[in-house]
Protein backbone atom coordinates (compact mmCIF):
# COMPACT_ATOMS: atom_id res chain seq x y z
CA UNK A 1 0.00 0.00 0.00
CA UNK A 2 1.42 3.45 -1.14
CA UNK A 3 0.38 6.05 1.44
CA UNK A 4 0.99 9.57 1.78
CA UNK A 5 1.49 11.92 4.95
CA UNK A 6 0.71 15.49 4.96
CA UNK A 7 1.84 16.10 9.26
CA UNK A 8 4.04 19.48 10.08
CA UNK A 9 5.54 17.79 13.09
CA UNK A 10 8.94 16.05 12.88
CA UNK A 11 8.58 13.80 15.93
CA UNK A 12 4.89 13.09 14.80
CA UNK A 13 5.62 12.31 10.95
CA UNK A 14 8.14 10.15 12.43
CA UNK A 15 5.78 7.82 14.27
CA UNK A 16 3.72 7.69 11.61
CA UNK A 17 5.93 6.58 9.14
CA UNK A 18 7.77 4.06 11.17
CA UNK A 19 4.07 2.62 11.80
CA UNK A 20 3.73 2.24 8.51
CA UNK A 21 6.66 0.86 6.73
CA UNK A 22 6.44 -1.56 9.72
CA UNK A 23 3.45 -2.65 8.20
CA UNK A 24 4.71 -2.87 4.54
CA UNK A 25 3.57 0.24 3.20
CA UNK A 26 5.69 2.98 0.86
CA UNK A 27 5.36 6.34 2.97
CA UNK A 28 6.25 9.38 1.41
CA UNK A 29 5.77 12.56 3.78
CA UNK A 30 4.95 16.11 3.08
CA UNK A 31 4.51 19.00 5.94
CA UNK A 32 1.96 21.10 3.58
CA UNK A 33 -1.13 21.06 1.76
CA UNK A 34 1.12 22.95 -1.51
CA UNK A 35 3.70 20.11 -1.46
CA UNK A 36 1.06 17.13 -1.00
CA UNK A 37 -0.73 18.82 -4.01
CA UNK A 38 2.12 19.20 -5.76
CA UNK A 39 3.81 15.40 -4.96
CA UNK A 40 -0.37 14.26 -5.69
CA UNK A 41 0.11 16.14 -8.89
CA UNK A 42 3.31 14.67 -10.53
CA UNK A 43 1.98 11.54 -9.36
CA UNK A 44 0.94 8.94 -12.47
CA UNK A 45 -2.01 6.52 -12.07
CA UNK A 46 -0.21 3.39 -11.90
CA UNK A 47 2.20 4.76 -8.92
CA UNK A 48 -1.05 6.83 -7.11
CA UNK A 49 -1.40 6.68 -3.36
CA UNK A 50 -3.90 4.26 -1.75
CA UNK A 51 -3.87 6.62 1.25
CA UNK A 52 -3.50 9.77 2.69
CA UNK A 53 -3.05 10.62 6.41
CA UNK A 54 -3.46 13.90 7.09
CA UNK A 55 -3.22 16.50 9.82
CA UNK A 56 -6.26 19.41 10.39
CA UNK A 57 -3.72 21.84 9.53
CA UNK A 58 -4.82 20.74 5.85
CA UNK A 59 -7.96 22.94 7.02
CA UNK A 60 -6.06 26.08 6.79
CA UNK A 61 -4.89 28.59 3.90
CA UNK A 62 -2.10 26.40 2.38
CA UNK A 63 -4.35 23.08 2.32
CA UNK A 64 -7.32 24.35 0.85
CA UNK A 65 -6.42 23.58 -2.51
CA UNK A 66 -5.23 20.14 -1.67
CA UNK A 67 -8.71 19.33 0.18
CA UNK A 68 -10.36 20.73 -2.85
CA UNK A 69 -8.16 18.61 -5.24
CA UNK A 70 -8.69 15.22 -2.80
CA UNK A 71 -12.65 15.79 -2.73
CA UNK A 72 -12.87 16.16 -6.58
CA UNK A 73 -10.34 13.85 -8.15
CA UNK A 74 -11.27 10.81 -9.89
CA UNK A 75 -8.55 8.69 -8.19
CA UNK A 76 -10.90 9.09 -4.95
CA UNK A 77 -7.76 8.34 -2.77
CA UNK A 78 -9.62 7.95 0.60
CA UNK A 79 -8.57 10.80 3.40
CA UNK A 80 -7.46 9.72 7.00
CA UNK A 81 -7.78 13.12 9.32
CA UNK A 82 -5.35 13.17 12.34
CA UNK A 83 -6.90 15.82 15.15
CA UNK A 84 -5.80 16.96 18.49
CA UNK A 85 -8.10 18.93 19.25
CA UNK A 86 -11.83 17.96 18.10
CA UNK A 87 -14.63 20.09 17.55
CA UNK A 88 -17.85 20.48 15.91
CA UNK A 89 -16.49 23.19 13.11
CA UNK A 90 -13.56 20.56 12.47
CA UNK A 91 -16.84 17.55 12.18
CA UNK A 92 -18.53 19.25 9.85
CA UNK A 93 -15.06 20.50 7.61
CA UNK A 94 -14.32 16.77 7.61
CA UNK A 95 -17.54 15.59 6.58
CA UNK A 96 -18.14 18.16 3.55
CA UNK A 97 -14.45 17.70 2.37
CA UNK A 98 -14.89 14.00 2.01
CA UNK A 99 -12.92 12.52 4.75
CA UNK A 100 -13.23 8.96 5.16
CA UNK A 101 -11.93 8.53 8.70
CA UNK A 102 -11.03 10.79 12.43
CA UNK A 103 -8.83 9.48 14.21
CA UNK A 104 -7.22 10.81 18.16
CA UNK A 105 -3.80 12.03 18.37
CA UNK A 106 -3.87 12.37 21.46
CA UNK A 107 -3.55 8.46 22.13
CA UNK A 108 -0.70 6.88 20.24
CA UNK A 109 -0.93 3.52 21.21
CA UNK A 110 -5.16 4.22 20.02
CA UNK A 111 -3.76 5.65 16.93
CA UNK A 112 -1.43 2.97 16.18
CA UNK A 113 -3.94 0.63 16.47
CA UNK A 114 -6.56 2.20 14.60
CA UNK A 115 -4.39 2.75 11.49
CA UNK A 116 -2.81 -0.73 12.03
CA UNK A 117 -6.59 -2.12 12.00
CA UNK A 118 -7.27 0.06 9.12
CA UNK A 119 -4.32 -1.06 6.70
CA UNK A 120 -4.28 -4.49 7.89
CA UNK A 121 -7.93 -5.01 7.50
CA UNK A 122 -7.48 -3.48 3.86
CA UNK A 123 -4.98 -6.48 2.65
CA UNK A 124 -6.33 -8.88 4.19
CA UNK A 125 -10.23 -8.06 2.87
CA UNK A 126 -9.63 -11.27 0.26
CA UNK A 127 -13.24 -13.14 -1.10
CA UNK A 128 -11.58 -14.39 -4.33
CA UNK A 129 -12.60 -18.09 -4.95
CA UNK A 130 -16.33 -17.48 -3.30
CA UNK A 131 -19.12 -18.71 -4.69
CA UNK A 132 -22.45 -17.02 -4.93
CA UNK A 133 -26.08 -18.21 -5.63
CA UNK A 134 -27.85 -15.50 -7.38
CA UNK A 135 -31.83 -15.48 -7.79
CA UNK A 136 -32.81 -12.18 -10.26
CA UNK A 137 -35.57 -12.47 -13.18
CA UNK A 138 -34.77 -8.82 -14.34
CA UNK A 139 -31.90 -9.36 -17.12
CA UNK A 140 -30.54 -5.79 -16.88
CA UNK A 141 -30.33 -6.16 -13.34
CA UNK A 142 -28.75 -9.61 -13.64
CA UNK A 143 -26.27 -8.34 -15.73
CA UNK A 144 -25.24 -5.27 -13.91
CA UNK A 145 -24.89 -6.86 -10.61
CA UNK A 146 -23.13 -9.64 -11.98
CA UNK A 147 -20.70 -7.77 -13.39
CA UNK A 148 -20.31 -5.99 -10.26
CA UNK A 149 -19.63 -9.49 -8.68
CA UNK A 150 -17.12 -11.14 -11.05
CA UNK A 151 -14.64 -7.80 -10.60
CA UNK A 152 -14.46 -9.47 -7.19
CA UNK A 153 -13.46 -12.44 -8.26
CA UNK A 154 -16.51 -14.59 -7.30
CA UNK A 155 -18.19 -17.36 -8.74
CA UNK A 156 -21.76 -16.53 -10.00
CA UNK A 157 -24.26 -19.39 -10.25
CA UNK A 158 -27.65 -17.50 -11.47
CA UNK A 159 -31.10 -17.87 -11.77
CA UNK A 160 -34.60 -16.37 -12.65
CA UNK A 161 -36.87 -18.27 -10.48
CA UNK A 162 -36.53 -18.89 -6.89
CA UNK A 163 -37.53 -22.80 -7.31
CA UNK A 164 -34.68 -23.26 -9.62
CA UNK A 165 -32.67 -21.71 -7.01
CA UNK A 166 -33.58 -23.76 -4.29
CA UNK A 167 -32.96 -26.93 -6.09
CA UNK A 168 -29.23 -25.88 -6.87
CA UNK A 169 -29.05 -24.76 -3.01
CA UNK A 170 -29.61 -28.14 -1.96
CA UNK A 171 -27.32 -29.94 -4.33
CA UNK A 172 -24.17 -27.49 -4.06
CA UNK A 173 -22.46 -25.66 -1.40
CA UNK A 174 -22.28 -21.84 -1.30
CA UNK A 175 -20.72 -19.13 0.44
CA UNK A 176 -23.81 -16.64 -0.47
CA UNK A 177 -26.78 -16.26 -1.48
CA UNK A 178 -28.46 -12.77 -3.34
CA UNK A 179 -32.15 -12.79 -4.09
CA UNK A 180 -34.92 -10.27 -5.24
CA UNK A 181 -37.82 -10.07 -3.12
CA UNK A 182 -40.33 -9.68 -6.11
CA UNK A 183 -39.82 -12.87 -8.22
CA UNK A 184 -41.84 -14.66 -11.24
CA UNK A 185 -42.68 -17.96 -10.86
CA UNK A 186 -45.00 -19.41 -7.43
CA UNK A 187 -42.07 -18.51 -5.07
CA UNK A 188 -40.53 -15.11 -4.35
CA UNK A 189 -37.50 -14.38 -2.49
CA UNK A 190 -39.22 -14.03 0.86
CA UNK A 191 -40.64 -17.36 0.55
CA UNK A 192 -36.87 -18.92 -0.78
CA UNK A 193 -35.53 -17.91 2.47
CA UNK A 194 -37.75 -19.13 4.68
CA UNK A 195 -37.54 -22.33 2.67
CA UNK A 196 -34.01 -22.15 3.07
CA UNK A 197 -33.89 -20.95 7.14
CA UNK A 198 -35.88 -24.08 7.78
CA UNK A 199 -33.80 -26.44 5.40
CA UNK A 200 -32.68 -29.48 8.44
CA UNK A 201 -28.66 -28.86 6.84
CA UNK A 202 -25.64 -26.82 7.99
CA UNK A 203 -26.13 -24.95 4.71
CA UNK A 204 -29.56 -23.50 6.17
CA UNK A 205 -26.77 -20.73 7.94
CA UNK A 206 -25.76 -19.42 4.63
CA UNK A 207 -25.42 -15.46 5.01
CA UNK A 208 -27.96 -13.85 2.97
CA UNK A 209 -28.27 -10.51 1.13
CA UNK A 210 -31.89 -9.55 -0.07
CA UNK A 211 -32.14 -7.03 -2.87
CA UNK A 212 -35.83 -5.10 -3.11
CA UNK A 213 -36.78 -2.36 -5.54
CA UNK A 214 -39.14 -1.22 -2.72
CA UNK A 215 -37.71 0.50 0.44
CA UNK A 216 -40.59 0.22 2.48
CA UNK A 217 -39.86 -0.80 6.37
CA UNK A 218 -42.32 -3.48 6.99
CA UNK A 219 -41.01 -5.39 3.77
CA UNK A 220 -37.86 -4.90 5.68
CA UNK A 221 -38.95 -5.80 9.23
CA UNK A 222 -40.38 -9.30 6.79
CA UNK A 223 -37.19 -9.67 5.25
CA UNK A 224 -34.96 -9.97 8.62
CA UNK A 225 -37.86 -11.68 10.59
CA UNK A 226 -37.26 -14.39 8.02
CA UNK A 227 -33.85 -14.84 8.51
CA UNK A 228 -31.72 -12.28 5.74
CA UNK A 229 -28.70 -11.31 6.86
CA UNK A 230 -28.59 -8.00 4.72
CA UNK A 231 -30.70 -6.04 2.38
CA UNK A 232 -29.50 -3.68 -0.31
CA UNK A 233 -32.35 -1.48 -2.68
CA UNK A 234 -32.47 -1.79 -6.38
CA UNK A 235 -30.40 -0.41 -8.51
CA UNK A 236 -27.35 -1.49 -6.37
CA UNK A 237 -24.27 0.99 -6.00
CA UNK A 238 -21.27 -0.63 -6.96
CA UNK A 239 -19.01 0.04 -3.71
CA UNK A 240 -22.03 -0.63 -1.20
CA UNK A 241 -23.10 -3.72 -3.18
CA UNK A 242 -18.70 -4.75 -2.78
CA UNK A 243 -18.84 -4.13 0.98
CA UNK A 244 -22.17 -5.87 1.70
CA UNK A 245 -20.93 -9.09 -0.27
CA UNK A 246 -17.28 -8.89 1.36
CA UNK A 247 -18.66 -8.70 4.84
CA UNK A 248 -20.76 -11.56 4.45
CA UNK A 249 -18.93 -14.24 2.92
CA UNK A 250 -16.07 -13.24 5.46
CA UNK A 251 -18.09 -13.91 8.42
CA UNK A 252 -19.18 -17.21 6.81
CA UNK A 253 -15.72 -18.17 6.53
CA UNK A 254 -14.65 -16.97 9.86
CA UNK A 255 -17.96 -18.91 11.18
CA UNK A 256 -16.70 -22.26 8.94
CA UNK A 257 -13.21 -21.86 10.66
CA UNK A 258 -14.86 -21.93 14.52
CA UNK A 259 -17.18 -24.60 13.40
CA UNK A 260 -14.09 -26.74 12.10
CA UNK A 261 -12.61 -25.63 15.25
CA UNK A 262 -15.37 -26.72 17.60
CA UNK A 263 -15.25 -30.41 15.41
CA UNK A 264 -11.26 -30.72 15.66
CA UNK A 265 -11.36 -29.86 19.45
CA UNK A 266 -14.66 -32.19 20.36
CA UNK A 267 -12.72 -34.92 18.37
CA UNK A 268 -9.74 -34.69 19.94
CA UNK A 269 -11.24 -34.59 23.46
CA UNK A 270 -13.85 -37.79 22.76
CA UNK A 271 -10.85 -39.46 20.93
CA UNK A 272 -7.84 -41.95 22.24
CA UNK A 273 -5.52 -40.64 19.96
CA UNK A 274 -3.26 -43.41 19.63
CA UNK A 275 -6.16 -46.16 18.07
CA UNK A 276 -8.41 -43.33 17.14
CA UNK A 277 -11.49 -44.87 19.18
CA UNK A 278 -13.74 -42.92 21.16
CA UNK A 279 -12.24 -42.58 24.53
CA UNK A 280 -13.33 -43.21 28.71
CA UNK A 281 -14.69 -39.62 28.29
CA UNK A 282 -16.82 -40.20 25.30
CA UNK A 283 -17.92 -43.85 26.81
CA UNK A 284 -19.33 -41.97 29.72
CA UNK A 285 -21.52 -39.47 27.33
CA UNK A 286 -22.56 -42.16 25.11
CA UNK A 287 -23.13 -44.82 27.53
CA UNK A 288 -26.33 -43.43 29.72
CA UNK A 289 -27.94 -42.74 26.27
CA UNK A 290 -27.64 -46.35 24.97
CA UNK A 291 -28.94 -47.47 27.77
CA UNK A 292 -31.88 -45.46 27.95
CA UNK A 293 -32.76 -46.12 24.73
CA UNK A 294 -32.63 -50.03 24.78
CA UNK A 295 -34.98 -49.75 28.09
CA UNK A 296 -37.36 -47.21 26.37
CA UNK A 297 -37.89 -49.08 23.39
CA UNK A 298 -37.44 -52.53 24.72
CA UNK A 299 -34.18 -53.87 22.48
CA UNK A 300 -31.09 -55.63 23.46
CA UNK A 301 -27.96 -53.94 24.33
CA UNK A 302 -25.00 -55.84 25.34
CA UNK A 303 -21.37 -54.61 26.06
CA UNK A 304 -17.84 -56.34 24.97
CA UNK A 305 -14.95 -55.56 27.24
CA UNK A 306 -11.56 -57.00 25.94
CA UNK A 307 -8.03 -57.18 27.81
CA UNK A 308 -4.97 -57.68 25.95
CA UNK A 309 -3.46 -60.66 27.30
CA UNK A 310 0.03 -60.18 29.59
CA UNK A 311 0.73 -57.18 27.48
CA UNK A 312 2.79 -55.90 30.06
CA UNK A 313 5.19 -58.61 28.46
CA UNK A 314 5.21 -56.91 25.46
CA UNK A 315 6.24 -53.56 26.50
CA UNK A 316 9.02 -55.06 28.41
CA UNK A 317 10.79 -57.15 25.71
CA UNK A 318 10.22 -55.09 22.26
CA UNK A 319 9.25 -51.35 23.83
CA UNK A 320 6.38 -49.39 24.08
CA UNK A 321 6.27 -48.06 20.49
CA UNK A 322 6.03 -51.79 19.80
CA UNK A 323 3.30 -52.02 22.31
CA UNK A 324 1.59 -48.71 20.86
CA UNK A 325 1.44 -50.53 17.42
CA UNK A 326 -0.08 -53.38 18.84
CA UNK A 327 -2.64 -51.31 20.16
CA UNK A 328 -3.27 -49.60 17.22
CA UNK A 329 -3.86 -52.68 15.40
CA UNK A 330 -6.18 -53.41 17.55
CA UNK A 331 -8.17 -50.53 17.43
CA UNK A 332 -8.00 -51.17 13.51
CA UNK A 333 -9.57 -54.11 14.04
CA UNK A 334 -12.56 -54.15 16.52
CA UNK A 335 -13.79 -50.82 14.35
CA UNK A 336 -13.74 -52.65 11.22
CA UNK A 337 -15.16 -55.34 12.50
CA UNK A 338 -18.25 -53.57 14.37
CA UNK A 339 -21.48 -52.17 12.98
CA UNK A 340 -22.25 -48.17 12.37
CA UNK A 341 -23.71 -47.48 15.68
CA UNK A 342 -21.34 -49.67 17.88
CA UNK A 343 -19.10 -47.55 20.45
CA UNK A 344 -15.85 -48.83 20.40
CA UNK A 345 -13.72 -47.25 23.21
CA UNK A 346 -10.52 -47.60 24.50
CA UNK A 347 -10.92 -47.54 28.25
CA UNK A 348 -7.66 -48.26 29.99
CA UNK A 349 -3.98 -49.10 28.55
CA UNK A 350 -4.86 -52.82 26.93
CA UNK A 351 -8.56 -52.37 27.47
CA UNK A 352 -11.15 -52.12 25.49
CA UNK A 353 -15.17 -52.03 25.57
CA UNK A 354 -17.82 -52.37 22.73
CA UNK A 355 -21.51 -50.66 23.28
CA UNK A 356 -23.31 -53.45 20.68
CA UNK A 357 -26.99 -52.16 20.33
CA UNK A 358 -29.81 -54.46 19.09
CA UNK A 359 -27.38 -57.30 20.01
CA UNK A 360 -28.46 -59.94 22.54
CA UNK A 361 -25.51 -62.32 24.46
CA UNK A 362 -25.51 -64.73 21.97
CA UNK A 363 -24.98 -62.52 19.22
CA UNK A 364 -22.11 -60.47 21.18
CA UNK A 365 -20.21 -64.24 22.25
CA UNK A 366 -20.16 -64.63 18.95
CA UNK A 367 -19.00 -61.18 18.00
CA UNK A 368 -16.41 -61.73 20.87
CA UNK A 369 -15.12 -65.12 19.45
CA UNK A 370 -14.74 -63.92 16.08
CA UNK A 371 -12.83 -60.71 16.97
CA UNK A 372 -10.53 -63.17 19.38
CA UNK A 373 -10.04 -65.07 16.83
CA UNK A 374 -9.02 -62.27 13.83
CA UNK A 375 -6.66 -60.53 16.47
CA UNK A 376 -4.53 -63.73 17.40
CA UNK A 377 -3.84 -64.38 13.38
CA UNK A 378 -2.97 -60.74 12.97
CA UNK A 379 0.00 -61.03 14.75
CA UNK A 380 0.97 -56.82 14.44
CA UNK A 381 4.45 -56.26 14.51
CA UNK A 382 5.02 -60.46 14.24
CA UNK A 383 3.88 -60.78 17.07
CA UNK A 384 1.47 -63.73 18.69
CA UNK A 385 -0.82 -61.50 20.33
CA UNK A 386 -4.44 -62.75 22.13
CA UNK A 387 -7.08 -61.29 24.06
CA UNK A 388 -9.19 -62.36 26.73
CA UNK A 389 -12.66 -61.01 26.36
CA UNK A 390 -15.92 -61.06 28.58
CA UNK A 391 -19.89 -59.91 27.43
CA UNK A 392 -22.91 -59.04 29.29
CA UNK A 393 -26.55 -58.10 28.54
CA UNK A 394 -28.50 -55.05 29.97
CA UNK A 395 -30.86 -56.99 32.29
CA UNK A 396 -33.56 -55.83 34.50
CA UNK A 397 -31.06 -55.67 37.65
CA UNK A 398 -29.18 -53.38 36.30
CA UNK A 399 -31.42 -50.66 35.76
CA UNK A 400 -29.92 -47.72 34.23
CA UNK A 401 -26.75 -47.96 35.69
CA UNK A 402 -24.11 -48.14 33.30
CA UNK A 403 -21.58 -49.69 36.12
CA UNK A 404 -23.30 -52.42 36.93
CA UNK A 405 -23.56 -53.45 33.47
CA UNK A 406 -19.96 -52.62 32.58
CA UNK A 407 -19.03 -54.92 36.10
CA UNK A 408 -20.52 -58.00 34.69
CA UNK A 409 -18.68 -57.83 31.42
CA UNK A 410 -15.69 -56.90 33.34
CA UNK A 411 -16.34 -60.12 35.33
CA UNK A 412 -16.83 -62.59 32.43
CA UNK A 413 -13.09 -61.23 31.25
CA UNK A 414 -11.84 -61.94 34.84
CA UNK A 415 -13.33 -65.94 33.95
CA UNK A 416 -11.74 -65.70 30.96
CA UNK A 417 -8.12 -64.90 32.68
CA UNK A 418 -8.76 -67.17 35.05
CA UNK A 419 -9.27 -70.12 32.87
CA UNK A 420 -6.66 -69.70 30.40
CA UNK A 421 -6.59 -66.60 28.34
CA UNK A 422 -7.79 -66.53 25.03
CA UNK A 423 -11.01 -67.45 25.06
CA UNK A 424 -14.44 -65.63 25.56
CA UNK A 425 -16.91 -66.12 28.78
CA UNK A 426 -20.58 -64.82 28.90
CA UNK A 427 -22.09 -63.41 32.05
CA UNK A 428 -24.09 -66.23 33.62
CA UNK A 429 -26.83 -63.42 34.54
CA UNK A 430 -26.93 -62.36 31.29
CA UNK A 431 -27.48 -65.77 29.80
CA UNK A 432 -29.99 -66.93 32.43
CA UNK A 433 -31.85 -63.95 31.91
CA UNK A 434 -32.13 -64.38 27.91
CA UNK A 435 -33.21 -68.13 28.82
CA UNK A 436 -36.71 -66.70 30.39
CA UNK A 437 -37.03 -64.26 28.52
CA UNK A 438 -37.20 -67.04 25.49
CA UNK A 439 -39.11 -69.39 27.20
CA UNK A 440 -41.45 -67.07 27.92
CA UNK A 441 -42.13 -66.08 25.03
CA UNK A 442 -40.64 -63.05 25.35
Amino acid sequence: MKVLILENGRLFQKILRDLLIELDCTVSCVRTGEEGLELIANTGDETRYDLIIASQHIFDNSGSAFIEYCKNSELQTPVILLTSEPNETLLKNARSAGIKDIFPKTNITYLKSSIRYYIQGEQKFDIQGGRVLYVEDSASVAHIVTKYLKKLNLEITHFATAEEAFHAFTDNEYDLLITDVMLEGTMDGLSLVRMIRASNTHSAKIPILAMTGHDEAQMRIDLLHAGINDYVTKPPIEEELAARVNNLIINKRLADQVREQQRALFNIAMTDQLTTCHNRHSLSDYAPKYIKDALRYNYPLSVMILDLDRFKNVNDAFGHTTGDIVLSEVGKILMSSCRQGDIVSRIGGEEFLVLLPHCTIYDAMHKGENIRSMIELAKPSGLRVTASIGVASLIKQHGEDFDKLYKAADSAVYNSKKNGRNQVSADLQSIEDSELQHASGG
